[in-house]
């Protein structure tokens, strides 16, 4: 990487040239070409995830003078990853997916959450012989995050990245680091569209070849290269 603040490396137009701060009409309207994306992605992964039918549920109001009145809605919002909706919304006829909006924009949120309960299965782990590393290579994150929870050095860790440590076991850190190549895939083509090249993309992610080549497996892939991928595309396009 050469010494220029790295916002100039990109075209006006992108998504990268927007996050490094470019104010342009043309990064503006990337910006929201994003923005509108990931809330197709939302749609998308609601549609597949969540249940599309739930319990009738009622909801109950106040009028001025006091009473009290109730309208029935068909369905209630069930929530995400496991927890109910936060805000106890009722779905329309035509809500999308089987969630509200809110709950949607939970399934691709990825900002930071607390990190006690990560480290609190991580040490789990390790009790039982599994140690950071191969979770690490397991769930496709850092080794280098997950030393840093484990001396303090941080307290919060990526929404995303807290699901997969989370559901680390034994059965999934022994199959020596290999994950499936999809979802890496899916975010190269993500950069691709947004400006990026491919000698570009292989450089950021580390090669030292003179003409640095992006050269990916399309079936399984060593969790490293996928924690690579997704931590550079989570600072372009997600922080």
């Amino acid at each position: 990487m050469s010494g220029r603040p790295w916002p100039k490396d990109y075209p006006c137009g992108t998504r990268a040239k927007y996050v490094g701060g470019c104010r342009c009409e043309a990064c503006k309207a990337a910006n929201r070409r994003a923005v509108a994306a990931r809330d197709a992605r939302a749609v998308a992964e609601a549609i597949a995830l969540a249940p599309q039918s739930t319990s009738p549920a009622p909801q109950v109001w106040t009028l001025p003078d006091g009473s009290r009145k109730v309208r029935l809605y068909q369905r209630a919002c069930p929530g995400v990853h496991g927890e109910p909706c936060k805000h106890r919304r009722h779905l329309r006829k035509d809500s999308k997916g089987g969630l509200c909006g809110d709950c949607r924009l939970r399934l691709v949120w990825n900002g930071l959450v607390d990190a006690g309960p990560v480290i609190k299965h991580v040490r789990k782990l390790s009790k039982q012989g599994i140690g950071y590393k191969s979770v690490a290579a397991a769930a496709s994150v850092s080794a280098t995050t997950i030393g840093k929870l484990l001396n303090g050095k941080r307290t919060r860790i990526r929404a995303a990245a807290a699901r997969r440590i989370l559901a680390i076991d034994r059965d999934a850190v022994a199959d020596g680091g290999l994950v499936r190549a999809g979802r890496t895939h899916a975010l190269i083509q993500r950069l691709l569209e947004e400006g990026f090249t491919k000698t570009e993309l292989a450089r950021r992610l580390g090669s030292r070849a003179k003409v640095p080549a992006l050269q990916i497996r399309a079936d399984l892939i060593l969790a490293r290269t996928a924690s690579k991928v997704e931590r550079f595309y989570n600072r372009i396009m997600v922080e």
